[in-house]
């Protein structure tokens, strides 16, 4: 073995003692980042039948984003703890009009990602079960 041969084993052995705990640290504060995601981001969708849509964007922790009412999502969230089908149901009465609306939301609440879709009659029907949502 030639010395140029053994001064460039050596290089590359001192590179990666130094270089593999550096990798391995930031592939270590990479995972933990992504599996700890605090707050919530929603993506809320409302289409028509007749193809108009509306979207939102809303996050909770700290409430904001492009929402109406983001402090009241939020605290309905909160309060069902991201659970979409568990918000309440408002009592109103809704018109048997059939004129169909889809909601769609996607995102996170805190860890767990959210991927809701429904169809409803009508978007009185929508705002009952989905109130303050959309």
């Amino acid at each position: 073995m030639t010395v140029a041969t053994t001064a460039a084993r050596r290089f590359a052995a001192i590179t990666l003692c130094v270089a593999a705990p550096l990798a391995a640290s930031c592939l270590t504060a990479r995972a933990d980042a992504t599996a700890r995601r605090p707050g919530a981001e929603l993506f809320i969708t409302v289409r028509t039948a007749a193809g108009e849509a509306r979207s939102m964007r809303l996050t909770c922790e700290p409430d904001g984003g492009i929402h109406p009412r983001p402090e009241e999502a939020c605290d309905a969230l909160r309060e069902v703890d991201g659970d979409i089908d568990a918000l309440p149901v408002d009592d109103r009465p809704c018109t048997f009009l059939y004129q169909p609306v889809r909601a769609e939301v996607r995102g996170h609440w805190g860890d767990t990602e959210t991927d809701y879709a429904r169809d409803f009659s009508n978007a009185c029907v929508m705002r009952r079960h989905l109130s303050p949502l959309v």
